[in-house]
């Protein structure tokens, strides 16, 4: 017989919605303030009971000792999974552990100078559009970046070019339906003829049957063009549904790199600006190494600093700022029992602010990460890709895009932020605010 009590429930519940209108309104910080009721706290969602880990400790628990206990699923992957199908992201354990080691070859360092020449080439025939004493929106040329680069990396052979170009183009409505078929609970909302939902079902539409093209090319001729897609056609040629099971890692690859990727270049670039000091240290780095040129794969390495600056952006500003699973079986931990069929939440924004993991929490400190100062307690309590057999497949792919796009950025451009705010907008991916900036030649 269980004896452990469940644990405590967060005040300021009300009747029929729960806690909803304190998530509604700061949901950053009321899954930071639930750290003040315990490492394990229960809310309502509606009527409906869910669990909150609060400690970095426990939810690498969850992740990495007790993975078994825990699946992907809940309200977020539930409604992720109805749109981009059952892709390594989504699916349940069971095929998780069939999946991913199908995917892994698309993920091989071996591939990664191919992946970093199209990320260095992408970035400059952005950058080339730009002009002295221009203001540009950076978010969204860092998301016409980042469709450039997945679209590339995922199709290179010329007969991939219209998908290619497609991608790029319907990619941003695609991902603003999404997320509102994510906040919208129930069967409905996809089907009211909204502007929002009109725009998703036209350019999903014509992206799948982009995709459904290519793919085909790509199965018929079975060659390797060195690409994500050829890797995810030869993994996936052995499924009971060949061209079902690529689209679905296909639309899952985009639905997971391209937000993310572009939020975390912008918040890093804010960050920069607004830390002169750290963005003086960076310049150095960048002036020393590069000498003038455009990174590539093998300078990666050898910008030590930069990728700290990185890392540190995705501690404050982690794209994945929100995370659920589904206990799989009854769960008795000394903080509270968790019964079988719970949702239960994390959040790596709120976790990344823990003040005995990580001192000083609300400052920008890439050197925290340096080898002297870095504990492993403090990168154990990182979640910026996860944890355990779900970690983020493509963390590599991610930060090497991130990376590549700030140096080639800042090796050309001096970027002077017009923007008045810094306050995030939560939506799948951990958005900034609008990010206006005044072009310098460097």
């Amino acid at each position: 017989m269980n004896t452990i009590a469940p644990p405590p429930m967060a005040p300021g519940s009300v009747p029929v919605l729960g806690h909803i209108p304190h998530l509604a309104r700061t949901p950053l910080g009321f899954f930071q303030q639930l750290q003040r009721y315990g490492p394990l706290t229960r809310i309502r969602l509606g009527t409906h009971p869910a669990y909150v880990v609060t400690h970095p400790d426990l939810v690498r628990r969850m992740l990495v000792h007790d993975h078994k206990s825990f699946d992907k699923g809940g309200p977020l992957y539930d409604k992720v999974r109805a749109v981009t199908g059952n892709g390594l992201i989504t699916c349940p354990a069971h095929e998780h552990a069939r999946q991913r080691p199908l995917m892994q070859p698309a993920f091989h360092p071996a591939r990664f100078p191919r992946y970093a020449e199209i990320m260095r080439d992408s970035t400059a025939e952005v950058c080339e559009a730009w002009r002295p004493g221009q203001t540009v929106p950076l978010t969204q040329e860092l998301l016409r970046l980042t469709a450039l680069v997945t679209s590339r990396t995922l199709v290179s052979a010329p007969q991939g070019a219209p998908a290619a170009a497609q991608i790029a183009e319907s990619f941003p409505a695609i991902a603003q339906g999404l997320y509102w078929r994510m906040m919208i609970p129930g069967p409905v909302f996809p089907k009211i003829p909204f502007p929002v939902n009109r725009r998703f079902d036209r350019h999903f539409a014509l992206t799948r049957a982009a995709l459904d093209d290519v793919i085909t090319h790509y199965r018929t001729t079975e060659a390797d063009y060195g690409d994500l897609l050829s890797m995810v056609v030869a993994a996936c040629e052995e499924e009971p549904d060949p061209q079902e099971a690529v689209y679905d890692q296909v639309i899952t690859i985009l639905a997971a790199g391209m937000e993310t990727t572009a939020a975390t270049t912008v918040w890093m670039l804010r960050l920069l600006d607004r830390h002169p000091h750290v963005m003086a240290k960076l310049l150095a780095e960048l002036d020393e190494v590069l000498e003038g040129r455009l990174p590539g794969n093998d300078d990666i390495p050898r910008l030590p600093y930069t990728q700290n600056v990185l890392t540190e952006t995705l501690r404050l500003y982690p794209s994945g700022w929100l995370v659920s699973r589904v206990a799989t079986a009854d769960v008795h931990w000394d903080a509270g029992h968790i019964p079988a069929g719970a949702d239960v939440f994390f959040s790596p924004y709120a976790l990344h602010r823990v003040p005995e993991i990580f001192p000083d929490p609300e400052v920008f400190d890439p050197d925290r990460w340096s080898p002297e100062r870095a504990t492993t307690v403090q990168r154990q309590g990182f979640l910026g890709f996860g944890a355990g057999r779900r970690k983020c497949i493509g963390d590599t792919f991610g930060t090497t895009g991130a990376t590549i796009a700030v140096a080639s950025i800042l090796s050309r451009w001096r970027l002077h932020h017009q923007s008045s705010t810094s306050k995030p907008t939560p939506r799948i991916v951990l958005m900034p605010p609008p990010t206006p900036a005044v072009l310098e030649a460097r």
